[in-house]
């Protein structure tokens, strides 16, 4: 690895003073979460994933989205078990989401810099296309059909243009189209400003929740329950990968598997948002889940210093 814990936490620990001051700040621009939301979901996570995919390995585009993809799938199960024990507690399309959302991207990509330099964000973002191709479909359709009913929420989530904009970078990359580098900079300036945009929406979130509001004890259980399905479902997948395609070298079995500690999507805060639904409850849990990750993605990356891995 390039980089250790200092150069991780130089890279993240901004984004959560980003979160506090969007919470410090949120009461002031109530509209804002739903603004940001709708420029992060609608044009700038396209353009980002675009840019990303024109540069990732062919091998990892190939390998990394359906295995993420089956990932986020499989994490509903947990979470369909765990609802069933706290339907009245806590909104099972939204426990859902918070199971198979991870922050892959506003997250994941400062973790992939730090550790491996820029060239790693390409599979950070191969991983985030799997995530959020289920996350940005069936992930979305189940989160807004409560408010919206089937045939409305099925009909948002056909817009929102992930899907596409990722269809059209594998045509381009396909028919040998390669990123100019002259964005090569605006790109990574892109990448910064859709990690602190995310991560903001979950601040402005946070602001609007009072003391008493949540349930600390179901919380905690929520996410006990998520982080041991995510571990494994991430360590079955990356076994299988190795067993029967081999694809992935050792620093994309790290970053593949360093996901299985990131928290909870920003995304859920970001649909929350965009719906007016549920959104204290998301802000807090993904809040939560960020700290708990950076506490968790620290200690994994100490160990891996510590047991030599190498990029």
């Amino acid at each position: 690895m390039n980089g250790g814990v200092g150069d991780v936490l130089t890279q993240v620990l901004p984004l959560f003073g980003v979160i506090l001051l969007a919470w410090g700040g949120g009461k002031w621009v109530p509209w804002a979460p739903k603004l940001i939301s709708g420029v992060l979901v609608y044009a700038l996570i396209p353009l980002l994933v675009i840019d990303k995919v024109l540069r990732a390995d062919p091998a990892e585009l190939a390998v990394i989205p359906p295995m993420m993809f089956c990932v986020a799938a499989l994490m509903a199960l947990p979470a369909h078990w765990l609802s069933r024990r706290h339907d009245e507690d806590f909104d099972p399309q939204l426990l859902s989401a918070s199971f198979s959302f991870f922050n892959v991207a506003f997250f994941g990509m400062p973790v992939a810099s730090a550790l491996f330099g820029e060239a790693a964000v390409s599979t950070i973002i191969c991983a985030f296309v799997g995530t959020a191709l289920y996350g940005d479909t069936i992930g979305y359709y189940r989160v807004a059909r409560t408010k919206e009913g089937r045939a409305k929420a099925a009909s948002k989530a056909l817009r929102i243009p992930l899907f596409y904009a990722f269809v059209v970078a594998v045509t381009l990359k396909v028919s040998g189209v390669q990123s100019p580098e002259a964005v090569r900079a605006p790109a990574d300036l892109l990448s910064t400003l859709v990690s602190v945009l995310g991560m903001a929406v979950i601040g402005f979130n946070l602001a609007k929740v009072r003391s008493g509001e949540t349930n600390g004890r179901l919380l905690a259980r929520i996410l006990a329950v998520r982080q041991v399905s995510a571990i494994v479902l991430v360590a079955a997948a990356l076994a299988i990968e190795a067993l029967f395609v081999g694809v992935l070298g050792q620093r994309e079995q790290v970053l593949v598997g360093l996901i299985a500690l990131f928290p909870i999507a920003a995304n859920v805060s970001l649909f929350a948002s965009l719906l007016g639904t549920r959104e204290k409850e998301a802000a807090t849990l993904v809040a939560l889940s960020s700290v708990v990750a950076l506490a968790l993605v620290t200690a994994a990356i100490g160990l891996l210093g510590l047991i030599g891995v190498q990029g």
